[in-house]
């Protein structure tokens, strides 16, 4: 029979989970930007015990895995990316004896934790690259060094190839940068206190190593491996082709096989299958119940994305990160959302585990591009469709990017990393301190914990009852069926061992009629609601009649979502 009569299209996608119990495949991971989640001492900076006292309310809401970026020690000249010691904690967050009390607090909680693993490069006032400067042995080949091409009229050393750098892009940056104490260039993909580490290198690999088992020791769960594409190169340092201007973008660059000389270098997965190899056997040495899952920070085309699968004998990444839904930039209609899903799951390799993200530190939230009404939809899509889910900090809030921030030349680029809200309190409740290191968003007032936890129609108890959902085996293994509706009305249909859940959603900016009699068969007589958004007119747990006498679901409201739980026939 058919489950919707008015169905223009209709397309079946075979579950690309197994049963496999490994939490990874279907884990619920919030990323906390550590500076901006909570402050325990006034200083305006958020911190590790900050972080503690906020557990409880991860757990509350449904979260079980959390990611972090880097808080090693650093010369902060790239957030934390430029790294000075990768066995340490930097003082502004806490000390390692606070890093082992949140390990010990999140394993009490059952909860996992995803350390940001930065090994294509360090902070230039590293130990290794002081002494590769002074070429001090073992230290002296730790990191690209490259003699210049020439010198121009000028005497100014030439780079040794017209490779560009991913933060100097658009200014036609090169990767290189010159070093007058060792009078050679080094590689630096980004910022010029960011050399990149000689990952040829059999004594840089076994430090990578070390510092892996340094911290699953420690209580680690898992990894998200920082900036992959760029963590080989070419040995012969050959030129790539001309940068094309249609590649003016890093999206552009990353989607294409021009300049693989050092973006996406074939012998890349060659590394990083060795680490995945590394990895298994410290799992199966040290008797772990659960595998450490090595996740990409991935970028590029989806054909360039899921090659970081590899393959069952060749395995790269346990999944490298899908950040398709950042890159909407636009309202789409049903027929132009289940496309844009479609490719991503019609690539995810055959019996791999596929993943959805909404927004990062980089990237930003969504509600930089669309309105808050807008978050039920996106929200939806991350939670419900198959495999992991990651949202960012305060998107359980609607919370928004503070573009305030931009009238602040010094903070800029970090409008998207703005304290998080937790009451109506000054400062949002995430400082003591008379100012926080960076403003709180000015709809604090409203889009805060505190405030929604105590209104049930709210977008955070919304999400806390999608992430309830998530952890239901219809979710975490069932099949997916998409049905385009009508122009604006995308639905899917989660079934798994006679459980079924259906998920509709009104994509446009007008009340859309939904008539579950005419449009919906081989679903049980009455669906009842078990998550609605806070704008779809429709209360959690009301009954849904789907005979001829009450066709009670008669519309959806604009930018809403709705989702309805049935006993298939």
């Amino acid at each position: 029979m058919k489950f919707f009569q008015i169905l223009i299209a209709s397309l079946f996608v075979p579950s690309i989970l197994t049963l496999d119990k490994t939490w990874w495949k279907h884990a619920s991971i919030y990323e906390i930007y550590l500076k901006s989640f909570k402050d325990s001492n006034g200083d305006g900076i958020g911190d590790l015990k900050g972080l503690i006292s906020k557990l409880d309310y991860l757990t509350g809401i449904g979260i079980d895995t959390i990611y972090m970026p880097p808080f090693y020690p650093s010369s902060m000249a790239d957030g934390g990316y430029d790294i000075t010691d990768f066995k340490g904690i930097d003082p502004v967050y806490g000390t390692m004896e606070d890093f082992e009390q949140l390990m010990k607090e999140m394993k009490s909680r059952g909860l996992y934790f995803l350390m940001d693993l930065v090994i294509n490069h360090s902070s230039d006032e590293h130990e290794w690259f002081q002494k590769s400067i002074e070429r001090i042995d073992p230290y002296t080949d730790y990191y690209v060094w490259a003699d210049p091409k020439g010198y121009d009229w000028n005497k100014k050393p030439i780079p040794p190839n017209n490779w560009f750098s991913i933060f100097n892009l658009h200014e036609s940056g090169s990767a290189w940068a010159w070093n007058d104490k060792r009078k050679q260039f080094y590689l630096r993909h980004f910022t010029e206190k960011q050399p990149d580490l000689n990952l040829r290198n059999e004594a840089v690999k076994d430090e990578i190593k070390n510092i892996i088992e340094f911290w699953l020791k420690k209580g680690v769960t898992g990894f998200r491996v920082d900036a992959p594409m760029v963590l080989l190169e070419d040995e012969k340092l050959q030129d790539h082709p001309p940068l094309k201007p249609e590649h003016s973008s890093l999206e552009a660059v990353f989607a294409v096989d021009d300049y693989k000389a050092h973006v996406h270098h074939p012998d890349t997965f060659k590394f990083l299958n060795e680490l995945h190899q590394f990895v298994a056997r410290y799992d199966k040495k040290s008797g772990k119940s659960t595998q450490t899952p090595l996740i990409g920070e991935t970028y590029g085309s989806v054909p360039k994305i899921v090659k970081y699968y590899g393959t069952r004998r060749f395995p790269v990444f346990h999944l490298p990160f899908n950040f398709l839904l950042t890159s909407l930039k636009t309202y789409l209609n049903a027929q132009q959302l289940h496309d844009f899903l479609h490719s991503w799951l019609d690539q995810v390799p055959k019996g791999f585990p596929s993943n959805w993200a909404l927004g990062n530190h980089d990237f930003g939230r969504f509600s930089y591009v669309f309105d808050v009404e807008y978050n039920s939809i996106l929200l939806v899509l991350v939670a419900m469709l198959p495999g992991t889910g990651t949202v960012y900090y305060g998107e359980e809030l609607s919370m928004g990017a503070n573009k305030l921030v931009q009238l602040e030349d010094t903070y800029k680029r970090f409008i998207h990393r703005s304290p998080m809200h937790w009451d109506d309190s000054r400062n949002a409740g995430f400082t003591s301190a008379e100012k926080p290191w960076l403003p709180v968003h000015p709809n604090y007032w409203q889009f805060n914990v505190k405030t929604q936890m105590g209104r049930e129609n709210s977008s955070l108890n919304y999400f806390k009852d999608l992430m309830s959902l998530r952890k239901t085996d219809t979710f975490k293994y069932g099949d997916l069926k998409f049905h385009i509706v009508s122009k604006w009305i995308l639905a899917f249909s989660r079934t798994f061992k006679g459980t079924g859940y259906v998920t509709i959603m009104n994509l446009g900016t007008e009340t859309e009629p939904i008539d579950l009699y005419t449009n919906l068969d081989n679903v049980s007589s009455t669906m009842k609601v078990v998550a609605s958004s806070p704008n779809s007119g429709y209360k959690k747990g009301t009954i849904i009649k789907t005979t001829p006498n009450y066709p009670n679901l008669s519309v959806l409201r604009p930018h809403s979502a709705l989702i309805l739980e049935s006993i298939i026939q």
